[in-house]
């Protein structure tokens, strides 16, 4: 039996085949895949600059609007100065008409008083009263007593300013003068009355509702030794101790004739008439 040749690959052939298939010579080949890979380097760039320039139009755009905007925000902020100075030249016009009509019904009552004995005896005590529930002002000797702000609380401080006197501590002076036998308290010449409550709103001490700016002045009339009584009372030592800690300043002074201002605003509610004996 006849075995069959098998003729073995030409190597004419084996070469004609390597150059088909590596018909791009290898350093051709190797700069066409660096073009491609700067390709998609080069579509990364750009992608990338263009992100960061919508960021950037985006950030100006915001800078100019704030910007634009600073303008009405000052302008409202100065609107509304001149509204609270205008508001506060009007209560200041109606308490001087309120003092002015308080003072003529005095007079007309004094007038209409002034008949009989027993009339005029009924003005005094009229006159009596008005001092003593603070509608009428007082002289005499007395005491003043200044708080003002301790220092300012250190910058980044996001707590309460323990160093800015406080509506309680205000009350803890008009107490302690009361307690110490003072006829008549006002704070920043407001009367203290039964009807003046001592209040804060925000950072804004009140006193019979009106704010008050530091430093308060707390203003009594009483007896000549109503510094000392004051200057040994417990209230002294918790002002004592406010000032230590917090620098809060605290000066009291006795006063040879000081005034403490009356309060004409109130208006007669109860009158309890006496049973014939």
């Amino acid at each position: 039996m006849t075995t069959p040749v098998v003729d073995e690959p030409d190597a004419s052939l084996s070469l004609l085949e390597r150059l088909v298939d590596d018909a791009l010579d290898p350093g051709y080949q190797e700069t066409a895949d660096r073009g491609e890979k700067r390709t998609v380097d080069w579509r990364h760039s750009v992608a990338f600059a263009l992100a960061i320039g919508i960021t950037a139009a985006l950030a100006t755009a915001a800078v100019l609007q704030v910007r634009a905007g600073a303008p009405s925000a000052g302008q409202t902020r100065a609107d509304l100065i001149d509204r609270i100075v205008q508001a506060n030249g009007e209560v200041a016009a109606l308490d001087a008409r309120q003092g002015n009509l308080a003072r003529r019904a005095e007079g007309l009552r004094t007038a209409a008083l002034n008949g009989t004995s027993a009339n005029r005896a009924l003005a005094e005590e009229v006159a009596t009263l008005d001092v003593e529930v603070g509608v009428a002002p007082m002289s005499g000797p007395g005491v003043e007593v200044t708080l003002s702000d301790g220092p300012p609380a250190p910058a980044g401080n996001d707590g309460p300013d323990l160093a800015r006197v406080l509506d309680t501590d205000v009350q803890l002076v008009v107490n302690g003068l009361f307690a110490s036998g003072a006829e008549a308290v006002a704070v920043n010449g407001q009367r203290i009355t039964a009807l003046s409550p001592i209040r804060s709103a925000g950072e804004a001490v009140l006193v019979g509702f009106r704010p008050l700016t530091p430093p308060y002045v707390v203003t009594a009339v009483g007896p000549a030794d109503m510094a000392d009584a004051f200057e040994s009372s417990s209230t002294r030592t918790e002002l004592n101790q406010l000032e230590a800690a917090y620098g809060m300043g605290v000066e009291v002074t006795a006063q040879d004739d000081v005034t403490v201002p009356g309060r004409g605003d109130l208006q007669l509610r109860y009158v309890m008439k006496e049973k014939a004996p």
